[in-house]
């Protein structure tokens, strides 16, 4: 997860939202941003999570309450599969309490930013789930003079792995750590080159789970043109090092694979200002990963995600984003997928205190590359496409206190035998900043 504000220097924006879930799904939700662009209105996340932006100069502690009613907290195909595995059910209903604590402090040219958070969840029928989430984002935004600047820090969160991809009733909890720094020097009032180092672990508490144990080390570089219309055309490089330290068992081969990779990137970046209500981004280029063991598991091509964000009143915002990309969906799987994807999302302010926000999302994966197993037979074919949608309607009856009501569908379709599943689900949530 990622720090309390965009990464300026670098090209690819981190979402804060992401590190800083304060009433989190009784399913979990990913944490760590793949190669993304920054929308006005999100909608990966469904329903938006709720962050608490500090007054400049302050720590600001919060509490929060939510109540979550899930339809199938497993993520199970149906009722019948629920019963094979001994279940009373699929539903369940889940209460969050959250305390944390958020700092916004400058000095002189330097910001510091943080947000800690503990949020227990507690499950009604599926007490075996019952665990404590835990988040923490720290952010140094340096300055070195007036043309020199960039951002430090490290960030840390433990969850309950999302069931998308996993579906056992077990407490498979997840820990995500990231140190980063990057660096940001104007040649020139209209040119700019970026670098930066990230390095990140992830590991699961369930021993089933542990082959999906990683650390990665990430370096980019970048050059940036700034147009006076406040248009950006930027090139960046990336190179990145993922080691898997437990080896996977592969069903097709009968061998035991490590699934350490090497992948280089170069990417073009277009953050087009087309008029005062219209922002265009686009992030696209070849993407070459290579596989430490499987040659077969290689993947040479185009990477790229367009969106569009557009303010028609100062009322509402709109988001559409398409994109074609390697990557999982969820951080379980050891192995890549091909996703082509697309979003949508508004939000209207109804009034000073009223606000509605509407997502809707649609991504298509393809495993069938990337589970070859290189042996005479052992290619295996399979996909699946989740959808999701939600609508929230957050309410602030003073300036410190807020509630949110939330109501999500999300559909999986898959291939597999035993996959696919429909899940309905309806948040509520309040939070207080003191």
């Amino acid at each position: 997860m990622h720090k309390n504000k965009s990464r300026s220097a670098l090209s690819m924006p981190v979402f804060p939202w992401k590190a800083l879930l304060l009433i989190p799904l009784c399913s979990g939700a990913s944490a760590w941003a793949a190669d993304t662009i920054g929308s006005l209105v999100p909608a990966d996340i469904i329903p938006p999570p709720d962050v608490l932006m500090p007054e400049p100069g302050t720590i600001t502690p919060y509490v929060g309450l939510g109540v979550v009613y899930d339809s199938n907290v497993l993520r199970l195909r149906d009722e019948a599969q629920a019963r094979a595995m001994g279940l009373g059910g699929m539903s369940d209903t889940v209460v969050n309490g959250t305390f944390g604590l958020a700092l916004d402090k400058n000095i002189s040219q330097q910001r510091i930013t943080a947000n800690l958070s503990a949020t227990k969840a507690e499950y009604n029928r599926f007490s075996v789930l019952n665990h404590i989430d835990k988040n923490g984002a720290l952010n140094w935004n340096w300055h070195a003079g007036e043309h020199v600047e960039g951002d430090a820090g490290i960030n840390y969160s433990q969850g309950l792995t999302p069931f998308i991809d996993f579906h056992a009733l077990a407490r498979n909890i997840r820990t995500q750590t990231s140190e980063y720094v990057d660096a940001a020097w104007m040649l020139h009032p209209s040119w700019r080159a970026r670098a930066g180092l990230t390095h990140s672990k992830l590991w699961y508490d369930l021993a089933s789970q542990q082959p999906a144990n990683n650390s990665q080390n990430q370096t980019e570089l970048g050059l940036d043109y700034l147009a006076r219309s406040g248009s950006i055309i930027g090139l960046q490089a990336r190179h990145i090092t993922a080691d898997f330290p437990n080896p996977e068992f592969d069903a097709n081969s009968g061998q035991l694979i490590l699934n350490g990779y090497t992948q280089n990137e170069l990417k073009g970046k277009v953050d087009w200002l087309l008029t005062g209500k219209t922002r265009l981004h686009f992030l696209g280029g070849w993407v070459s990963r290579k596989q430490d063991q499987i040659e077969a598991r290689n993947f040479s091509g185009m990477n790229s995600r367009l969106s569009a964000d557009w303010s028609p009143t100062g009322k509402i915002d709109v988001s559409a984003t398409v994109w074609r990309e390697i990557g999982a969906v969820d951080d379980l799987s050891t192995v890549y997928s091909l996703n082509r994807g697309a979003s949508l999302a508004s939000s209207w302010r109804y009034s000073e205190k009223i606000r509605v926000i509407g997502q809707i999302n649609y991504v298509k994966r393809d495993f069938s590359q990337s589970t070859l197993s290189g042996t005479v037979g052992g290619s295996t074919s399979q996909n699946d496409v989740l959808r999701n949608a939600g609508v929230t309607v957050a309410y602030n009856p003073t300036a410190k206190w807020e509630f949110r009501l939330s109501g999500v569908r999300s559909t999986q379709s898959s291939t597999a035998a035993d996959g696919g599943y429909t899940s309905n689900a309806v948040l509520l949530n309040t939070r207080y900043a003191f």
